[in-house]
C-alpha cells in the first residue's frame, strides 16, 4: 500500500485542475456577483484580475482559465446515506484524460487506488433527471448487469450522479452480496456537483483523506454523487455550464483503461449498455460505436433507447460505390427518416435548444444505423437474460476464425456455454486444434465451468490426452487460494508438487493407501506425455479438494471406479469440513455445503451399490466389493468403506450381506446357532454343513504336479499353455460346479474354529468363566486356611486370571499391528481411540499391580496384622484394585452385546448419555457448591474438624438432598432447643457451641429458604433439563439405530475376524505357534517341493486384472442406469442438460442409448466370465477370445448407423474396441412384427432369416406383400410423396422418430429397426412413425389384515392399472394415439379420462373433478420409456413408437370410481406378484423398467435383461 506522503507528492506534481483566473461579472447573485464561468467571486483563485461589465473584454475559457494544483482528493464520508462505502474521489482537469497521460492514469489505478485488474469494462449510459422506466425492466437490467460483473470481475463506469440509470446501478451494487469489491467508477462534472465546496481541502492536509459530504436536496442544474460507487473522477474545465466535457473525458478514460489492462496484445473487452436516455446518451452511444465497442440497447426502456432501436430495425443494407470500390452499409430509408424526426421532436423539442438537438440527433442516428452489426437490441421477454445478450454482442464484435480462442475464453469467463455452442460449435466453421482444446479445457477447469468442460469433451477434447503429469501439477498450483486444500498444500515456500498432493491424500485416508501421485515418475523429470490411466478418477479428487462438488460429480460420471471415487470424494469433503472447524473459520454456509457434498457422494456410492446389488447375482456384486483396485493403492471397496467409516455404505445391504459371509466363514448361512454351540468340541464340527471351495491356483498346481501317469514335462506344458485347449461343452452353471470342491476333515475343523462367529462364542464363554472365577476369588476369603503358614496368598484361580489377562496383551498388539495405517504412532492413536481398548489397558495395569501386591504378602502376614481393616495397607490396596479391575472387566463385557440388533443401539445410547451427563455435572456442581457452602456456614458456624471433612459433608448433604435426604425434623428441634454446632461424635457438646434459639431461628430460616430455592432449581429445573437432554439423545440415536447397529456389527465382526481361533487364555498357545512358524519361514530354507510349487503358481495367469475388468464393466452399467434414472426423475446435476430436439437428429434417443450401453456392458461381462472359465493362459486363451468374438453377430455396421459421433465419444476407447462386435445384441426387439398372419387378415409376411432383417444386408429377392386395411381410417394419402418426414410437418403432425432420422424406400419411409416382411401401412393410420402415449399407473399393495405393505423378499409389491379393449383378451396400459399438434402428456391425460372414467358419461361437476384429479396425478409422472414398440401391426413403412410415463398413486388419489369407456371391456388393478400372463408381451419390458425404477418387486427381471 502507498503512503499518504507519496500520494500527496504525486497528486501535487501530476494532477491539475482548471480554475477561472479572470473574473468578469455576468450578473449579480444573491450574495455575490457571478462570473461568466458560473462561479461567484469568492470561489476564484486569489490574485485574479477584476474586470467590470463596461469593459470590452469577452470571457473565453482558453484565455481566462488556468491549470492549478489539485485541491479536491481523498475519500468521501456520506453524511446523509446509510452506507459503509467511502469512495475515493479526485478532481481533475478535463484535458488530463488524453492518451498522452496513460502512464499517469495507470499509476493512479494500479499503485494508489490498488484496483484489481478487470475482466470486462461495462459503460452504462442512459437517462438521468427525466428517467422513467418500469420496475420490471429495471430489475431485469440490474440482474443481468450483476451477472455480467460477477462472471468477469468487471468494472462499471457511469455518470456518477445520484439519479436516473446511475442510481439504478448504484442500488444493485449496494445490495450486492459479492465477497469481492465491485469497482464502480463515476465520471461526473465538478462544476455541477452539489456541495462540491465540501470536497475541497482548503484547510486540510492531504493525509486527512476522509471528508464529510452532504448529498441532500440538490438545487436545479446540480446533482449529488451516488453513494454506492467506489471511485469518482470529478472532471473540471473551469466552468459550471453543461458543455459535456465529462463525456469526452469519460471516452478517453475508457480507452485508457482498455489499454492499461490489455493482455497478450489484446485490449480489455468493453461494452456499452444503454437504458432509456436523452440527447447525451445518443452522443455517447455514437462515440462508443466509433471506437469499435459493441452496444447493447434495452428495447422498451423508452426515449432515446427506443428511437435507436427503431432506427436499427428500419435500416437496410445498401451497396454504395466509395473510393473506387463497392461498400455495403446500413442506411435508413427516406420514409423512415420522417418517422424518426417525429419521434425525436416528441422527445427533445420541449427542451433547451430542442430544435438543434433534434437536427443533431437525427444526423447521429443516421450514422448509428451504419453500425447496425455492432448493435444488439435486447428485448425483455424472458427468453434469455441480459448477460446472455451482452456476451453474444461481445463475441460478435471480436471477429472471425482468428479470434475463436478469444471468443471461447470470454464465453468460459462468463459461464454461458449456450452462447459458445450456438456461435462457435454449431456453425462448424472452425476446427479447434488439440492444443487449443486442451488450453480451453484447462481454462474451464480452473474457472469451474462444468458446462464448458462437457461441451469441450463432446466436441473433440480428450481428457486422457489433456491430463498429463505437468498439467495436473499446474492445475493444483493455480487452484483457489482461499480453499482448504490450498492451505493444506502450501506449507512450504515452493510450488505444489504431485507428491504433496499424494501425501495429502494419504493423510486424508489416514495413511491407509499409497497414492500413485507419490511415484517418482510423476515428480522428477516429468515428461509432457506422462499421462494417467485413470484421468477421471484423478479429476474427481482434484474437484473435491478445491470444493467443487458439481465438477466432481461430472467427472464421476465417467470414472473408471465410480463407487470407489464417490467414497473417496465423500472422505475428502468430510476432511475439508473437519479442517475448516479446526481452523475456527466459522462459515455456516461453507460447512453446510461441504456436509451436503459429502452426503451426496456417499449417497451416490450407496445408490450405485444398490443398482449392482439388484442387477447382478451375488458372486458378481461381491466381486465388486472385494476386487483390489490398483487406482486406490490395491484397496477394495469393502476395505475402503471400512477405513473411511462411510456409515450409510457400511449399513448397505450388500456390505452387510458380505459381512454375514465373513461372520459365518465357510459355514452355511442357514446353520442353526444351537447346532454350532453343541458342536464346539471336536470332532463334532465335521457334522455341520459347509460351503464348497473354489479350485485355487495351488489346487490346480498340485493336481498337475501329482497327476496320475503323466510325466512332469507334460504337466509343465499344460501349465505353460502349449497343450491344445478343448472348449468345455457344459453350461456355465455346470462349469462353476466342476470348479468347486468339498472340504476335507482338516479343512472343516480349520474353517469352523477360524470363523468369527465361533471365535465370538468361544471368547464369550471364556470371558464368563474368567469373571466367575475372579468373582469367586474376591468374595470367598480363603486366608484362614493358611493361618500360621508362611505361604503365598495366590491360589489357582489367581494364576488362571493372570494368564487370561496376560493373553490379552498379544491380542491388543496384534490389533495395533493389523491397523492399515502405516505410521506406528498413528496405529497406536487409532487403537486407543476406542473406549474398550482404553478400558482393557487400564484393567491390565490395575490387575498387574494388584497381583504384585497379593504375591508380595503371605497369609500369615495378613492374619497377624493388628488392625488390617482400619489401616490402609498392601492388603487393602490389593482388594481395592482387584475390585475396580473386576468392575472394569464387567463393563468391558458390554461390548459383546453390540452384536445384538436390539441391545446394540442401546449400548451406543448409554455412551452418548454418559457424555451428556459428564457436561451436565459441571452445571450441577455450581448449584451443589453454592448451596452446600452457604448452608454449612449458617448451620454449623463452629467447626473443630478438618477442612476436608467439612467439605466432604457439605457436598454429601447437598448431593443427598437431590435424592430426597432432607431431614426436616431436625430443623424444628434445633429451632426450639438449639443444637450442637460442632457435631463432635463421641464428645460432649460444650455450652459455648450451642446456638441459641434466637440466633438459630434466623440462620435456620435463611438455610430453609436456600434449601427451598436449591431444590426448586435442581430437582425441578436441572433434573428435567437432564431428562430433556436424554430424551433428545434417545430420539437422535433411535432414528439412526439401524445404521448404528450395523456399524457396531461391522466393527465387531472385523475385530473377531482378526482374533486368534483360540480364546483367552489359550490364545497364548496360538501366538507361540505363529512365532515358531515365523522363525521357520524366516530362517529355515524351504523344501524343493515348495519351491517347485511356488514356481508353477507364479507361472499361472493372474485373475485379478480380469476380475477388475469385469467389476469395472458392471459398475459402468449400473452407473449408466443410475444416470438415466436420475435424469428422468429430475435429480441430475446442473452440468448435464437434457437432449434438445436438435440432438435427436444426430443420434438415437438418450434413453435408448443408455439401454444400449447397459446391454453392451452385460455382453462384455458374459464374455469375460466365459473367458475366465478357460483354465489355461497364453495362446489358447487368445485363440479362444478370437473364436468367442465370432459367436456374436457379424454385422456391427447396422448398430453404428444408429449411434452419433457424439454418442461414440462418450465411450472409452478401450471399451469401444472390445464391445463393437456385440452392439448388435442391443438393438430393440424386432420379433412380433415378423409373425404371420398379419392381425385380422390372412396375409402372410415374407419369411426372413435372422441375418436378413438388417437393412444393411443385401437381400436381392426381397419383395414383401403389401397390405393396407380398409377398416382403419387413414390419416395420410395413399402415396406418401410430398409428406415432410423427419420433422413436424405443416399440419402439426410429428413425423420425427424417437430413434433418430430414418431412411426411405423410394418415397416410402423405412422401418428404422429392420425388415418386417410386409410393406404398406397395414392397420396403422399414418406412414412412418405412429406415436402412442401411455401411462403406467402403480399403487402399493397393502396386506389385507394390516396397514403395512405386502412384501416379497425385501421388495414391496405393487398393483398396476390395466385395461382390456373389446374383442381382445390381452391387458394393456391406458394409452392412445398422439394426434396432430398434441403432446404425449395431453394424450396420456385424455386416455385415462376416456378409457378409465368414461368422461363423457359423467355429469359436468364430476367431469371437472375427474379432470382435476387426473391432471394432479399425472403432473408427478416421469418418463420411463420412449422409443420403438415391437408390435404385430408394424410394417416396413409404418410402425409404432411409444412414450410411456410412470406415476405412483395412493388409495385416495381418485374420488370417482373407474368406469369403462367406449371400446373398453375392463378397467382393473392387477397385482404384480408374478408375471401377468394376460399382459401384452411387448409391454412387459416397459412394466419391468417401471418396477425397477420404483424399487418394487419385479417378476420380470429376466425380461429386462433380454429386452
Amino acid at each position: 500500500l502507498y503512503s499518504n506522503s507519496s500520494y500527496e507528492q504525486w497528486i501535487k506534481k501530476e494532477i491539475k485542475v482548471r480554475e477561472c483566473c479572470v473574473f468578469i461579472k455576468k450578473t449579480d447573485g444573491q450574495l455575490e456577483p457571478i462570473c461568466y464561468c458560473g462561479n461567484v467571486r469568492s470561489a476564484h483563485v486569489e490574485g485574479i484580475q477584476i474586470v467590470s461589465n463596461n469593459e470590452n473584454e469577452k470571457w473565453e475559457k482558453a484565455a481566462h482559465t488556468t491549470l492549478t494544483e489539485c485541491n479536491a482528493v481523498g475519500k468521501i464520508n456520506f453524511l446523509d446515506e446509510d452506507t459503509t462505502v467511502q469512495p475515493e474521489y479526485l478532481r481533475i482537469a478535463s484535458d488530463y484524460g488524453d492518451s498522452a497521460n496513460i502512464l499517469r492514469m495507470e499509476r493512479l489505478l494500479r499503485e494508489f487506488w490498488c484496483l484489481n485488474p478487470p475482466g470486462l469494462l461495462i459503460s452504462v449510459i442512459g437517462g438521468n433527471k427525466s428517467f422513467s422506466v418500469s420496475g420490471d425492466i429495471c430489475q431485469t437490467f440490474q440482474h443481468g448487469l450483476m451477472n455480467a460483473v460477477k462472471s468477469t470481475n468487471g468494472w462499471i463506469i457511469t455518470s456518477g450522479q445520484d439519479e436516473g440509470v446511475t442510481k439504478i446501478v448504484g442500488d444493485i451494487v449496494g445490495r450486492s452480496t459479492m465477497t469481492s469489491k465491485i469497482y464502480t467508477i463515476g465520471v461526473a462534472r465538478w462544476g455541477r456537483t452539489w456541495n462540491n465546496e465540501m470536497l475541497l481541502k482548503k484547510n486540510q492536509r492531504y493525509h486527512e483523506r476522509l471528508v464529510d459530504y452532504s448529498s441532500s436536496d440538490p438545487k436545479d442544474e446540480t446533482f449529488s454523487l451516488e453513494p454506492n460507487h467506489s471511485h469518482f473522477f470529478l472532471v473540471d474545465d473551469g466552468t459550471t455550464d453543461d458543455s459535456g466535457v465529462e463525456i469526452k473525458f469519460r471516452l478517453e478514460l475508457e480507452f485508457l483503461i482498455t489499454k492499461i489492462y490489455e493482455k497478450d496484445g489484446v485490449r480489455l473487452p468493453m461494452i456499452t449498455i444503454m437504458l432509456e436516455g436523452g440527447y447525451q446518451s445518443v452522443e455517447m452511444a455514437l462515440n462508443s460505436l466509433r471506437t469499435g465497442q459493441p452496444l447493447v440497447i434495452i428495447k422498451g426502456s423508452g426515449r432515446a433507447a427506443d428511437i435507436i432501436c427503431y432506427a436499427c430495425e428500419v435500416a437496410v443494407m445498401r451497396e454504395d460505390y466509395e473510393e473506387g470500390r463497392f461498400v455495403q452499409k446500413h442506411i435508413i430509408p427516406e420514409d423512415a427518416k420522417k418517422d424518426l424526426q417525429d419521434m425525436l421532436e416528441a422527445c427533445f423539442s420541449a427542451r433547451k435548444n430542442g430544435t438543434q438537438k433534434v437536427k443533431d440527433s437525427l444526423k447521429m442516428l443516421l450514422e448509428i444505423a451504419s453500425y447496425k452489426k455492432s448493435i444488439t437490441i435486447y428485448k425483455i421477454d424472458g427468453s434469455n437474460p441480459l448477460d446472455f445478450a451482452i456476451l453474444s454482442s461481445l463475441m460478435k464484435s471480436i471477429g472471425e476464425n482468428a479470434a475463436k480462442m478469444r471468443q471461447m475464453r470470454l464465453a468460459i469467463t462468463w459461464g454461458h456455454e449456450k452462447v459458445a455452442k450456438e456461435l462457435i460449435f454449431e456453425k462448424k466453421d472452425y476446427r479447434f486444434k488439440t492444443e487449443e482444446l486442451n488450453s480451453l479445457l484447462f481454462f474451464s477447469i480452473i474457472k469451474g465451468r462444468v458446462g464448458f468442460i462437457k461441451l469441450l469433451l463432446d466436441n473433440g477434447a480428450d481428457l486422457k490426452n489433456f491430463l498429463t503429469a505437468p498439467q495436473l501439477t499446474k492445475l493444483y498450483n493455480v487452484m483457489p487460494k482461499n480453499s482448504a486444500a490450498s492451505r493444506l498444500l502450501m506449507r512450504y515456500d515452493r510450488a505444489i508438487s504431485l507428491r504433496d498432493v499424494g501425501e495429502l491424500l494419504q493423510r486424508i485416508m489416514e495413511g491407509t493407501y499409497h497414492s500413485i501421485l507419490t511415484h517418482e515418475r510423476y515428480n522428477q523429470d516429468m515428461a509432457d506425455d506422462d499421462r494417467f490411466d485413470n484421468p477421471y478418477d484423478l479429476m474427481v479428487i482434484y474437484a473435491s479438494l478445491i470444493d467443487a462438488p458439481d465438477m466432481a460429480r461430472f467427472f464421476w460420471e465417467s470414472s473408471r471406479t465410480p463407487i470407489a471415487s464417490a467414497l473417496i470424494a465423500y472422505k475428502v469433503f468430510l476432511f475439508l469440513d473437519k479442517m475448516e472447524g479446526k481452523w475456527a473459520r466459522i462459515d455456516e454456509e461453507m460447512t453446510e455445503r461441504l456436509e451436503a457434498a459429502a452426503e451426496n457422494f456417499e449417497k451416490l456410492a450407496c445408490d450405485m451399490m444398490t443398482m449392482c446389488y439388484h442387477s447382478y447375482e451375488k458372486q458378481d456384486w461381491v466381486q465388486i466389493l472385494v476386487v483390489p483396485l490398483k487406482e486406490w493403492g490395491g484397496l477394495n471397496l469393502f476395505d475402503l468403506a471400512t477405513i473411511i467409516e462411510a456409515k450409510n455404505f457400511i449399513a448397505h445391504v450388500a456390505y452387510q450381506s458380505y459381512l454375514t459371509d465373513i461372520w459365518m466363514g465357510q459355514l452355511k448361512p442357514t446353520t442353526n446357532t444351537f447346532k454350532m454351540l453343541c458342536c464346539l468340541i471336536p470332532p463334532f464340527p465335521a457334522l455341520l454343513n459347509y460351503n464348497q471351495l473354489p479350485m485355487t491356483k495351488q489346487d490346480i498346481a498340485r493336481q498337475l504336479l501329482r497327476g496320475g501317469g503323466q510325466d512332469i514335462s507334460h504337466r509343465r506344458k499344460k501349465l505353460d499353455g502349449d497343450v491344445e485347449f478343448q472348449p468345455s461343452t457344459s453350461t456355465p452353471d455346470e462349469d462353476s460346479k466342476l470348479n468347486m470342491r468339498d472340504l476335507t476333515m482338516k479343512e472343516k475343523l480349520y474353517f469352523f474354529y477360524t470363523s468369527p462367529i465361533i471365535k465370538f462364542f468361544l471368547n464369550v464363554s471364556s470371558y464368563l468363566v474368567f469373571l466367575f472365577l475372579y468373582a469367586y476369588g474376591l468374595l470367598v476369603n480363603n486366608e484362614a486356611m493358611y493361618i500360621d503358614k508362611a505361604t503365598t496368598r495366590l491360589e489357582w484361580q489367581d494364576i488362571y486370571s493372570l494368564v487370561f489377562v496376560l493373553s490379552t496383551v498379544p491380542v491388543e498388539i496384534t490389533q495395533i499391528r493389523n491397523t492399515r495405517t502405516k505410521n506406528t504412532w498413528k496405529k497406536i492413536q487409532d487403537h486407543f481411540s476406542d473406549t474398550y481398548n482404553i478400558m482393557d489397558t487400564v484393567a491390565v495395569c490395575m490387575f498387574s499391580v494388584a497381583f504384585v501386591f497379593k504375591a508380595c504378602t503371605t497369609a500369615n502376614e495378613v492374619a497377624s496384622s493388628v488392625d488390617v481393616l482400619n489401616n490402609f495397607g498392601i492388603y487393602n490396596a490389593d482388594r481395592l484394585l482387584s475390585s475396580l479391575f473386576f468392575a472394569f472387566y464387567c463393563f468391558r463385557f458390554v461390548q459383546m452385546f453390540e452384536i445384538n440388533a436390539q441391545i446394540g443401539p442401546k449400548v451406543f445410547m448409554l455412551k452418548r448419555m454418559a457424555v451428556d451427563l459428564f457436561f451436565f455435572l459441571f452445571l450441577l456442581m455450581v448449584f451443589l457448591t453454592s448451596y452446600g457452602v452457604s448452608s454449612q456456614a449458617l448451620l454449623y458456624p463452629y467447626r473443630e474438624e478438618s477442612a476436608s471433612i467439612a467439605f466432604f459433608e457439605l457436598i454429601q448433604r447437598s448431593y443427598l438432598n437431590v435424592f430426597g435426604e432432607i431431614d426436616l425434623e431436625s430443623f424444628g428441634v434445633h429451632l426450639t432447643k438449639g443444637h450442637c454446632s460442632v457435631q463432635a461424635t463421641g464428645h460432649e457438646c460444650n455450652q459455648d457451641h450451642v446456638i441459641t434459639t434466637k440466633v438459630g431461628m434466623v440462620n435456620y430460616y435463611v438455610a430453609f429458604v436456600l434449601l427451598s430455592v436449591y431444590l426448586l432449581f435442581v430437582n425441578v429445573m436441572l433434573i428435567n433439563l437432564l431428562i430433556a437432554i436424554f430424551s433428545n439423545t434417545y430420539e437422535n440415536v433411535e432414528q439412526k439405530s439401524g445404521i448404528i447397529y450395523k456399524m457396531q456389527r461391522a466393527q465387531m465382526i472385523l475385530e473377531f475376524r482378526e482374533r486368534p481361533p483360540l480364546p483367552n487364555p489359550f490364545s497364548l498357545l496360538f501366538f507361540a505357534i505363529e512365532l515358531a512358524k515365523y522363525i521357520y519361514k524366516k530362517y529355515i530354507r524351504k523344501c524343493d517341493y515348495e519351491k517347485d510349487l511356488q514356481k508353477y503358481m507364479m507361472s499361472m495367469p493372474n485373475r485379478h486384472s480380469s476380475a477388475a475388468y469385469r467389476s469395472s464393466l458392471m459398475e459402468a452399467e449400473c452407473r449408466s442406469q443410475y444416470i438415466q434414472n436420475t435424469r428422468s426423475n429430475g435429480f441430475f446435476t446442473k452440468s448435464t442438460s437434457n437432449p434438445t430436439p436438435d440432438n435427436k437428429t444426430e443420434g438415437i434417443h438418450q434413453n435408448q442409448y443408455n439401454d444400449l450401453l447397459i446391454k453392451i456392458s452385460r455382453v462384455e461381462v458374459q464374455l469375460a466370465n466365459l473367458l475366465d472359465r478357460i483354465p489355461a493362459a497364453g495362446k489358447p486363451a487368445n485363440r479362444e477370445r478370437r473364436s468367442v468374438s465370432t459367436w456374436i453377430s457379424h454385422s456391427p455396421k447396422a448398430i453404428l448407423a444408429h449411434l452419433s459421433p457424439k454418442s461414440l465419444q462418450t465411450l472409452e476407447r478401450s471399451q469401444a474396441e472390445n464391445v463393437v462386435e456385440s452392439w448388435k445384441c442391443a438393438v430393440p426387439k424386432h420379433t412380433l412384427c415378423l409373425q404371420s398372419p398379419y392381425p385380422g387378415t390372412k396375409v402372410d409376411r415374407m419369411s426372413l432369416k435372422k441375418e436378413q432383417i438388417d437393412w444393411s444386408e443385401n437381400v436381392n429377392d426381397y419383395d414383401p406383400p403389401k397390405h393396407e386395411s380398409t377398416d382403419i381410417p387413414k390419416l395420410d394419402p395413399s402415396n406418401p410423396f410430398g409428406i415432410k418426414f423427419n420433422q413436424i410437418d405443416d399440419e402439426g403432425v410429428n413425423r420425427n422418430s424417437y430413434s433418430g432420422n430414418y431412411g426411405f424406400l423410394g418415397t416410402y419411409p423405412r422401418n428404422p429397426v429392420g425388415r418386417t416382411g410386409l410393406s404398406g401401412r397395414g392397420n396403422l393410420p399414418r406412414w412412418g412413425p405412429n406415436h402412442v402415449a401411455g401411462v403406467v399407473m402403480l399403487r402399493w399393495k397393502k396386506e389385507p389384515a394390516a396397514s403395512t405393505h405386502m412384501v416379497i423378499g425385501t421388495k414391496p409389491v405393487v398393483e398396476v392399472l390395466l385395461i382390456r379393449t373389446t374383442g381382445s383378451e390381452n391387458l394393456i396400459f391406458p394409452q392412445g394415439f398422439v394426434a396432430k399438434s398434441q403432446t404425449a402428456a395431453t394424450t396420456q391425460e385424455e386416455a385415462v379420462l376416456e378409457q378409465c372414467f368414461n368422461i363423457t358419461s359423467l355429469t359436468p361437476n364430476l367431469q371437472s373433478t375427474a379432470k382435476k384429479q387426473v391432471k394432479a396425478v399425472l403432473k408427478t409422472s416421469h418418463e420411463v420409456y420412449k422409443g420403438y414398440l415391437d408390435d404385430q401391426i408394424n410394417t416396413d413403412n409404418a410402425w409404432l413408437e411409444i412414450s410411456v410415463s410412470m406415476v405412483t398413486v395412493d388409495d385416495c388419489a381418485f374420488s370417482i370410481n373407474f368406469k369403462e369407456g367406449a371400446g373398453i371391456q375392463e378397467v382393473t388393478w392387477v397385482l404384480v406378484n408374478h408375471p401377468i400372463s394376460r399382459l401384452q408381451s411387448n409391454l412387459q419390458s416397459i412394466l419391468s423398467k417401471a418396477l425397477s425404477q420404483q424399487n418394487a418387486y419385479n417378476p420380470y427381471s429376466t425380461i429386462t435383461d433380454d429386452s
